[in-house]
């Protein structure tokens, strides 16, 4: 019997240290020293998993939750997941908000609600005198029928070019 708990314990003197060696690595991973250093490698210019199409569209959007006070705004590129649009102040990160686009030889307005994911100043002005911000907005929520005829216009348009 005695030899059953020198073999139970030589194992577990094995195994330990190789559990804690994998959690080290996944910690590592899970930190992204690992993916820090191959993105200094990246050759390619283009990281987006969704082809953006240059594009001008007519928006009106509002913040979700507050009274309908709708801003104008317009598309500068456009993929089936998201936008940029351009604006005339800075929208704040994960903020959501209610899209209406004119999309060309569409007879009524799509809707969609978006989450801002990054803003840009571009320090300069319009004519006016107002600031200029581009945001980008990923699409949270579509309706499907929405998002058919919003994969129906992004067919018939020129893919950007890197």
């Amino acid at each position: 019997m005695p030899s059953m708990y020198v073999i139970t314990l030589i194992l577990l003197s094995i195994l330990v240290p190789i559990y804690i060696l994998l959690r080290k690595k996944e910690k590592r991973i899970k930190d992204g020293l690992i993916h820090g250093r191959a993105s200094k490698f990246w050759i390619l210019r283009e990281r987006r998993r969704f082809v953006r199409f240059s594009d001008e569209i007519n928006i009106r959007y509002n913040f979700l939750g507050k009274s309908y006070d709708p801003h104008y705004s317009k598309t500068t590129n456009i993929s089936s997941r998201g936008i940029c649009i351009l604006t005339y102040e800075r929208l704040r990160d994960n903020g959501y908000l209610d899209l209406e686009m004119e999309v060309p030889n569409m007879t009524r307005p799509i809707k969609i609600i978006g989450q801002v994911v990054w803003t840009k100043d571009l320090h300069r002005q319009d004519r006016e005198g107002r600031r200029l911000f581009y945001a980008g907005v990923r699409f949270s929520k579509i309706n499907p029928k929405y998002e058919a005829l919003l994969l129906t216009h992004l067919s018939t348009l020129k893919r950007i070019e890197v």
